[in-house]
């Protein structure tokens, strides 16, 4: 049987052997992206591609999303071209996973009300398709099917949606982009220590900013891994992967990631100590944590001190400058907010989200999720984007109430939404999909 749904997946023996393929899909992901650095060829990602098509076709619901969301954090090194353009494989593969989703799910009850706040706010970007070339058209075409795959992957997974699993697989593809990242920055500089501000670590996702992004998310996204194993032997690796993940944010030299990091760990701090009953563990890595970054600033001061002193120089040396500060998003926001105001049309309704910054004509993105939300669908597009986000919100609440969540599961969507207002966030297919694994995170966390 070529397609199957979760049911079929876990009454099979297959699924005892999950550990086995998770493994698998590791060390064969893993391989081909790194083997990438080595290959002037582009043969290795059409390999992976076929490997990971095979794997969405018989694996599961939560597999397909985890095999997808391992994906993300290595986006810039996992694409092949198309004439003059590059095609991240991953928007191929939403459109895959799609179109299982759809053979083996649809026949199932699926809320009409719901479903309809999803259907509008594909349609209401499809309106803008006049404004578009053939390939503004290409691209709507994979940015739809983003859309459509996360809002029936969170209505079908609600019952066999395992978030262990999908977390690990998230773990491990940040850990593949770090390590892709670590060959190609030696390979380049011969040093992690540049010792200039302008050279930053971006791992395998191809822009230092998201880069930092993937990390915090799975920074934080490892206290859930902690509340919920008791193992002796993982309680100990978890503080030293949550250190080396933040070390290597820390050389993205991205000052939102310190401003985020810094005020979260703080946040962390003040509820584990309000309420050590529910944290024991988390007290526990934080302790063991605390015990490591010391020691580690101990034995490497001078690195410590010079990694640091680079990283300031990025607020110091613009204090008088607020363009050089936020890297000149000052004035592309002003460039929009005129471009908005100078017509009530486009303030309504928007102009589209394909290439909108070269139809604007500031040639520049806006970097900030509220500006580029006003920009390309309008006022009215931006109340329906707010809708479809509840949608998802009320899907996975059906597992628990919001006020039951606690603080320590906002933190990877805390994460997000503040980094999403220094970068691009609607055009890129892998926004829906982090949307949906950070809700997740929020009822799942214990």
């Amino acid at each position: 049987m070529l397609f199957t749904n979760d049911t079929l997946i876990m009454s099979h023996p297959i699924k005892t052997n999950a550990s086995m393929f998770f493994f698998l899909d590791i060390v064969i992901i893993g391989g081909c992206i790194l083997g990438k650095l080595f290959s002037p060829s582009n043969l290795i990602i059409y390999a992976l591609l076929c490997y990971l098509i095979m794997r969405l076709l018989f694996t599961s619901l939560t597999s397909n999303f985890a095999l997808l969301l391992l994906l993300v954090p290595n986006l810039g090194s996992t694409f092949i071209y198309v004439g003059s353009s590059s095609i991240p494989i991953l928007n191929l593969l939403i459109c895959v996973a799609l179109l299982k989703l759809c053979l083996t799910s649809l026949h199932h009850f699926v809320n009409k009300k719901l479903l309809l706040v999803a259907i509008i706010f594909v349609l209401y970007e499809w309106i803008h398709i006049f404004y578009y070339d053939v390939k503004g058209i290409a691209l709507l075409v994979s940015w739809s099917a983003a859309v459509l795959y996360v809002f029936l992957i969170a209505i079908y997974s609600r019952s066999t949606y395992n978030h262990e699993t999908v977390l690990k697989y998230f773990l491990a593809g940040v850990g593949i982009s770090i390590i892709y990242g670590l060959l190609n920055f030696y390979n380049m500089y011969g040093t992690l220590l540049a010792n200039n501000p302008t050279i930053r670590f971006k791992g395998a996702a191809g822009d230092s900013n998201y880069f930092s992004m993937y990390i915090m998310i799975s920074m934080f996204g490892l206290l859930y891994l902690i509340n919920k194993n008791n193992s002796r032997w993982r309680q100990s690796i978890y503080p030293i992967l949550f250190i080396v993940y933040g070390a290597f944010g820390v050389l993205s030299l991205s000052r939102m990631f310190l401003l985020v990091v810094s005020f979260l760990m703080l946040l962390m701090v003040i509820k584990v100590f309000t309420s050590l009953k529910g944290n024991r563990k988390i007290l526990w890595f934080m302790i063991i944590t605390f015990l490591f970054i010391a020691s580690f600033f101990l034995y490497f001061s001078e690195e410590v001190h010079s990694v640091f002193s680079l990283f300031f120089s990025r607020f110091t040396d613009f204090l008088e400058d607020p363009s050089g500060l936020t890297s000149n998003r000052n004035i592309i926001a002003e460039k929009y907010f005129d471009f908005i105001v100078a017509d009530f049309w486009s303030m309504l309704v928007g102009i589209g989200i394909q290439e909108y910054y070269i139809r604007s004509g500031v040639f520049l993105e806006t970097h900030n999720i509220l500006l580029e939300l006003l920009v390309v669908w309008g006022l009215v597009g931006f109340i329906i984007f707010v809708l479809f986000i509840c949608v998802i919100f009320k899907i996975s609440a059906s597992k628990r109430k919001i006020s039951e969540t606690s603080i320590l599961g906002w933190l990877p969507i805390i994460c997000m939404a503040v980094s999403y207002m220094s970068i691009n966030a609607m055009s890129n297919e892998s926004f829906f999909i982090l949307v949906f694994f950070a809700i997740n995170h929020i009822y799942e966390f214990d």
